[in-house]
């Protein structure tokens, strides 16, 4: 049996509503790496995995790099990258994903990336393979509003005989609101991979490490009945007590760039995946 992981980028499972499907197309930039991890339980062989251009009708073999986890389950995966500006889908197995489109406009758009600081705190992804973190990359339509910043702070405060108010202690604190969707919205899978990524450790928007205020989770607004396309809300706040090394890392492995230059490497730490065509 073959399970593709829940933390894909990419959405494998069509809906089965009878309303009408979202126009909106998922986007990554040419930069992005699509994360493709197949959970392989007993099986002898590996999955075959097959990305198709939707343009041009031409399918590409992905290689997949294998990871034995235990006597009974092999994890597949590979990153997907270095496609040209086009539309394409991924076949896993037979199993056709939803179309994406890889583009060099990603205005309107924000990078999500996370990963955990090990893999005992999931079943259905490997953040680190054979001593190697791993992140996921899902580039979202939206991002922060002004208008939905709130502002607070955490505080103590006691009043002297003289009825002046002293703090014992202040700490100010921002509260932002990620909108998911632009005007044409988004597929509710979009909120479900969300809510799923925030249950990581580490979570980044753009390069800055967030965190989920309390239990929020994200809230759907439906553009127009009939239509499954919705926009939705999340509350977060940015973490800044952090510690340097583990952010430096984390940094680093995001960006896939060596201490010289902002390029992609192949070092055998950070990876590429192969074609064959």
């Amino acid at each position: 049996m073959y399970r593709i992981s829940s933390f894909t980028p990419l959405f494998f499972s069509p809906s089965t509503d009878v309303g009408t499907k979202s126009r909106y197309v998922q986007e990554f930039s040419t930069h992005d790496r699509i994360f493709l991890q197949v959970f392989a339980y007993n099986e002898s062989s590996q999955p075959s995995v097959f990305v198709y251009d939707e343009i041009s009708g031409e399918k590409f073999t992905v290689n997949m790099r294998s990871w034995k986890m235990n006597s009974e389950q092999t994890l597949y995966f590979t990153e997907i990258t270095a496609l040209n500006n086009g539309i394409y889908s991924v076949e896993v197995n037979g199993v056709k994903s939803e179309v994406f489109r890889i583009t060099d406009d990603i205005s309107g758009t924000v990078l999500l990336q996370y990963s955990n600081p090990n893999n005992k705190m999931r079943n259905d992804a490997v953040f680190w393979v054979d001593g190697m973190q791993y992140f996921f990359d899902f580039r979202i339509p939206g991002g922060f509003k002004d208008d939905d910043w709130v502002f607070g702070v955490d505080n103590e405060q006691y009043t002297t005989s003289l009825n002046d108010v002293v703090d014992i202690y202040s700490v100010d604190n921002v509260q932002k609101t990620l909108t998911v969707g632009d005007s044409r919205g988004c597929p509710v899978w979009y909120a479900e991979l969300l809510n799923r990524s925030l249950c990581c450790s580490y979570f980044y928007v753009d390069g800055i490490r967030y965190v989920r205020v309390d239990s929020n989770v994200p809230e759907m607004n439906v553009l127009v009945e009939g239509i499954r396309s919705y926009v939705f809300k999340q509350v977060i706040r940015r973490v800044f007590s952090l510690n340097p090394t583990i952010e430096e890392n984390n940094r680093i492995i995001m960006r896939r760039v060596d201490d010289a230059s902002l390029r992609n490497i192949d070092s055998g730490k950070y990876k590429i995946v192969d074609y064959d065509r």
